[in-house]
């Protein structure tokens, strides 16, 4: 539900690679993005896959999470 249909530049998903000290990377761009970067990739139908930089683990998931909750925090949304 997250993940739009379109893709990114090249005819794939923006691939983000999460480094272990919490850095974003977009390899499309070749910059280091924020979480409000990616849901406003997501926002503009871009398909958005996230990938730990070191174990090439898919942590898109966990990354939708952490937007989720950090807008919900920013709106002072309760969450149940």
């Amino acid at each position: 539900m997250a993940r739009k249909a379109s893709t990114g530049q090249d005819g794939g998903p923006v691939i983000i690679k999460k480094y272990a000290n919490r850095r974003l990377y977009d390899l499309e761009r070749s910059v280091y993005v924020t979480l409000e970067d990616i849901s406003d990739m997501i926002r503009k139908g871009r398909e958005v896959t996230v990938t730990d930089a070191k174990t090439g683990e898919d942590v898109t998931a966990f990354i939708l999470t952490q937007i989720v909750l950090e807008e919900a925090r920013k709106n002072n949304i309760l969450l149940p």
